[in-house]
């Protein structure tokens, strides 16, 4: 099996020489049969490797054991092994998700966070033959289009499946002939879970029906992977606008229906970062959405994509579009600041002096100020001095895209007279530092 999985490694150009693979290492057997091979080939390759361990805390002590077992292999082999320990049922409770889902989320976003941390090119899935057959099947069951039938890829951007053609049963196998142990995870039981449920209901349908369906499942992926990449892609340009992802109602007002749901598929793909739990039906009502030219669209995860102000948008799960009330806060400046609720801080320095570095920062002309100092959010018939003139806060807001239910959470700094700065739109251009300033006021914007 080592040389079936090289061969695909090298056809399918998953990992070149200097590559940094980070591996997700489970414990069981798939992980562990994957990163024994790519420990094997990383000398003749010339790549790195690192495991990747997360443990979720769902199983008890059974968790507990994988960590262990996790830990002592990377230990016994010399590998580098990150170990993680994330709660998962907050999430699921905050995105309205399954256990099985909220658990992948969390798994793909600390591994995602390790890899960049470490600097992986690659990150390494055990994805099997037998995983593709179940995701093709399952889709088929749910009504999927021809996207469905692809399945997963040997490649998605940073993740590879090097074991994708490779058969579960050809796995065990190899780990019985070289001796390697591994943990059994007992969750993969479970019938309350729908693949696993699935997955006991394939040894059927092969015996009644087709005793090489899996096989015959993972060739109708491919056949299906290579005619959709023999076609020509659909692109929009995506803009993004903090949280927020947009593009104009022009890209669609001559779609057809057909093209109408390839370009909402295109949409939500690029803006959300994934397909996940992205049904047709979904599909289906964001282009009656671009038909109409207005409503909404709820999303797994609580996300949605919504028409408004001549743009299709998307807005992330961890966004919340709801009206907010008018607030303030005094500021002392120079001076630090912190909000808690807001979950921001502002912090005030003299020109010169040693301050945190942060993303948000301006200067502008003390001696121009008019102190006391607040920090509020948007008013009605609010204006900035900006590119020469005095305009309306709102046509700043438009010209930038931002929505009206965004508009109340920016927050405003001010002093008595006038607003001084809006973080990231505007800094009112009378405090503008110049030749003749004296004291200049550093402030900055951080989030906490």
């Amino acid at each position: 099996m080592v040389n079936k999985v090289k061969k695909s490694i090298v056809e399918h150009s998953l990992i070149s020489s200097g590559d940094k693979v980070l591996v997700a290492f489970s414990g069981g057997p798939d992980s562990t049969a994957l990163s024994q091979i790519l420990l094997s080939l990383r000398e003749v390759m010339g790549f790195e490797i690192a495991l990747f361990h997360l443990n979720h805390g769902l199983r008890e002590g059974e968790a507990e054991r994988d960590e262990r077992f996790c830990i002592s292999w990377a230990r016994d082999k010399g590998v580098p092994i990150f170990v993680e320990r994330r709660e998962v049922t907050n999430e699921r409770v905050a995105q309205r998700l399954s256990l099985e889902e909220a658990a992948r989320v969390v798994r793909y976003q600390v591994m995602e966070e390790i890899a960049r941390n470490w600097g992986a090119t690659k990150i390494a899935l055990g994805h099997t033959m037998n995983d593709q057959a179940e995701t093709v099947l399952l889709n088929i069951f749910r009504g999927t289009g021809l996207n469905g039938l692809q399945g997963m890829k040997f490649k998605e951007g940073i993740f590879i499946r090097p074991l994708l053609a490779v058969r579960k049963e050809e796995i065990l196998e190899f780990l019985r002939e070289e001796n390697i142990s591994f943990v059994q995870d007992s969750s993969n039981q479970d019938p309350s879970f729908l693949r696993n449920r699935l997955r006991n209901l394939i040894p059927f349908l092969e015996r009644e029906f087709n005793p090489r369906l899996v096989p015959a499942l993972f060739r109708l992926s491919i056949n299906v992977q290579e005619e959709r990449s023999s076609e020509i892609t659909i692109a929009i340009p995506i803009e993004k606008k903090g949280k927020l992802s947009r593009v104009s109602l022009y890209y669609f007002k001559d779609a057809s229906s057909p093209e109408r749901l390839r370009l909402a598929r295109f949409f939500i793909r690029e803006a959300r970062g994934n397909l996940w739990d992205i049904s047709r039906k979904h599909i289906e009502e964001v282009a009656r959405l671009l038909e109409k030219g207005e409503g909404e669209v709820p999303l797994p995860g609580k996300s949605k994509v919504f028409v408004r102000d001549g743009y299709l948008w998307f807005s992330p799960g961890s966004f919340f579009l709801t009206d907010v009330p008018p607030w303030s806060f005094s500021l002392q400046l120079p001076g630090e600041n912190f909000f808690p609720d807001l979950g921001i801080a502002i912090r005030g320095n003299w020109k010169g002096e040693e301050s945190k570095k942060t993303l948000q920062s301006v200067d502008w002309d003390f001696g121009k100020c008019h102190p006391p100092f607040e920090v509020r959010n948007f008013r009605n018939g609010d204006r900035i001095w900006h590119k020469g003139k005095e305009i309306r806060v709102k046509e700043l807001f438009y010209e930038k895209g931002i929505v009206k239910e965004w508009r109340k959470l920016t927050p405003f700094i001010c002093d008595r007279e006038k607003i001084l700065w809006i973080p990231g739109l505007a800094l009112d251009e009378r405090v503008r530092v110049g030749e003749n300033s004296k004291q200049i006021l550093t402030v900055s914007v951080s989030w906490l």
